[in-house]
Formats: C-alpha cells, structure tokens, sequence
C-alpha cells in the first residue's frame, strides 16, 4: 500500500470501526439518559436523583472505557444494590439495562429486572410504564448498536482480506513477470554463446585453414613477386576477417556472461551443503565480473579444503560508487583462515596462501581492496570492494 504498511493500515481501520461505534453507543446513551430525565417530572424530585444519574454514568463509562476489567460488574452491582434500596435510582435503569445487554450471560443481562420489580408498587404506575418501555427501548437500541458493530466488523474483515488477496496476486503477478523475464534473458544469453560458439568452431577455422593455405602458396611460389604480392594481399585479407571474427565471438561471448548465473553455478560446484547467495546488482561490467566469480570461486574452495564451517554467506552489493564482495563462513577459526595461511606457508608463501595472494592481485589491478580474516565467535570473511570509476 501506499503511505503506510499493510499491518498499518488494518490498524487503522481497525481503530475506524472502534470509533464508529463508540459513537453510536455515545449517542444511545444520551438519548436514553434523555428520556430519563422526561420521566423525572412524574416523580418527586430529590438530591438522590441527581446522585442517580452520576452513578449512571459512571456505570456507562466503565462498560464502555473498561469492558474487560470486573470493575464494571462491581460498580453495577452496585448500583442495582442502590436502586433495591433507594426508588431515585430506579428512574436511570434503562442506562445500566443498555450496558447490561451486552454481556454473555442471560441472568447477567436482566438482573436490572429485580429492583425494577421491587420498586413496582412503589412507583407512579404512570412513571413505571414509561421506565419499563425504556427499558425495553434500552435492550433494543442496545441489540442494534451491536448487530451493526458485528456487520461493520464482518464486512471490515471481509474487505481486508481481498485486500490482502489481492497484493497477493500482485506480488505473485510481478514475481512472475520477473522470472519470464530471467528466463527470456537466460535463454538470450544461451543462444548467443551458441553463436559464439559456432563462429569460433566453423568460421574460424575455416578462416586458419585459409590462411595456412596462402602462406603455404607464398612459400611454393616463392620466385614470383606478382604472385607474392597477390598472395600477401589474400593473406592481409584473411588475417583482417580473423580479427574480426575473433572480435565479434569475444563481444558475444562477453554479452553472454551472466553473473548471476555463474555464480549459482559456481556455488552450485563447490560441493559445500549450505551456501546462500543474497545478489544485488544490476549492470556488473565484464571484468569485474569475471574477477569476483574468481574470487567466489576460491573463498568456496578454501572454505570446503581447510574450514570446518557448516555455512557460507556470498553476498554482492551494487553501491552507487562501488562493488561489494564478501564471503562470510561460522568456522570456528580452527580452519578457514588459519588453515589457508599455513597452506601458503608449507608453499614458500610467508604471510598468506597462493590462493588468497591471487585474489588480493586479481582486486588490486581493478583499483579495490581485499580484506580476509578470522572474527572470533562470525568465522572467517572475504571482504572485496572494487570502485566503479576504475573499471
């Protein structure tokens, strides 16, 4: 998504709804807290109404604000202890029978029945009607407002996840694409290297035949100077189509060389159970390419000949100024390094092995530095960066 992460934005959505309908339980309260105080002319008013009515509403700010905490059960029983004992506190039930609907238990949902039956006989029938059809009004509007939150959540639930679905597909779709497109280009690179091969293989030696023939004729006509001089003009001729042909075989072959591909094939080779190759790279010129297959190449090598590692990370990274090679192994410093130096010494090398000597001149001709080491408790680490204006 845009703007914000997936997980973000069902959040969001998800805190939408909670609004909503806190909303709309706002809004029933205060109807109902409404009619209340319509009913409040047909009973004689007293300072316990007005106690009646803040516990009310603090019975509705603790279902609302704590619905999981048992405080709330605490204080409406409370209340409804109040309302057996005062008749001031009756005139509000239908504010604690909207909270009260929505709990689980049945005996839970009309407890607010008792004192209302208590108070019967002591009530105005007139001002009792009107607190038992508020009350009714209370259940209902309190089983609307949570049949709406149900559907909102079912239907926020349901939009959410065809959202997901459908990002899904689209990453599926892309990743899809992006392997046609791999294969197109494997299959590209394939066909030119068989081109190149065929050149090299036919045309160029056809075009060697030819000019062995032609030095051949020069030495047999060795006495005609006009014959020589056409000769060696065949020959210049012959050479010039060599050298073109040479140059074109090495510009496919060049064309043909995928790193990527070459590097799996080369981890692929090393005989080694676990490496794993993370590539970042997008245009890796030839021989920069060809010199950090050659480094993979002997990392993996001395890894599988002295380390007892279990894994090898490759990784390569295209920096905006440079190129990034590094060849981590988890041994644990009793081969790898230490291993591959004592191999170099037991060869006349006094400080680092052939192999690693050769990778250091392999860098160091592109303009880049290599570091190779042991980092206690990591394992050994081929570390290369080569720059980008010196290739």
């Amino acid at each position: 998504m845009t703007g914000c992460t997936k997980a973000g934005c069902l959040a969001s959505r998800a805190r939408a709804g909670g609004y909503t309908g806190g909303m709309e339980r706002v809004i029933d309260q205060t109807i109902l807290a409404a009619l209340c105080l319509l009913l409040l002319p047909l009973a004689t008013f007293s300072g316990a109404h007005v106690a009646a009515l803040l516990a009310a509403v603090v019975i509705v700010c603790c279902f609302d604000l704590r619905p999981e905490s048992r405080l709330r059960f605490v204080v409406a029983g409370a209340y409804l202890v109040a309302a057996l004992v005062s008749p001031a506190f009756v005139l509000f039930l239908p504010l604690a029978a909207y909270v009260l609907f929505g709990e689980r238990l049945v005996l839970v949902r009309f407890v607010w029945l008792v004192p209302l039956v208590v108070a019967a006989r002591l009530l105005n029938p007139l001002l009792l009607g009107g607190l038992v059809a508020l009350c009714g009004v209370a259940c209902l509007m309190a089983w609307r407002t949570q049949w709406a939150e149900a559907e909102r959540a079912g239907y926020r639930a349901l939009r959410d996840e065809l959202q997901e679905q459908s990002l899904s597909l689209t990453e599926k779709n892309r990743d899809l694409l992006a392997a046609q497109d791999y294969e197109v280009r494997l299959a590209t690179l394939a066909e030119r290297a068989r081109i190149a091969r065929e050149i090299h293989d036919n045309v160029g030696h056809l075009l060697t035949r030819s000019v062995l023939q032609v030095e051949a004729l020069q030495v047999v006509h060795a006495n005609d100077e006009r014959v020589q001089e056409e000769l060696a003009a065949v020959g210049e001729t012959l050479h010039e189509a060599m050298d073109t042909v040479r140059k074109s075989v090495h510009d496919l072959h060049d064309d043909a060389f995928d790193l990527r591909t070459r590097l799996e094939g080369v981890i692929g080779a090393c005989g080694l159970p676990d490496v794993r190759l993370a590539y970042d790279a997008q245009s890796v010129p030839v021989p920069v390419a060809y010199c950090l297959v050659a480094l993979v190449r002997e990392a993996l090598s001395n890894v599988a000949r002295h380390s007892d590692a279990t894994r090898v990370d490759v990784s390569l990274i295209e920096y905006p100024a440079l190129y990034q090679l590094i060849v981590q192994d988890n041994g644990t410093g009793e081969g790898g390094a230490a291993a591959a130096v004592a191999d170099g010494a037991r060869g006349g090398q006094p400080a680092h092995g052939l192999g690693l000597k050769s990778m250091d001149e392999r860098v160091s001709a592109l303009g880049g530095r290599l570091r190779a080491e042991y980092q206690a408790g990591k394992g050994f680490r081929v570390f290369a960066s080569i720059p980008k204006e010196q290739v």
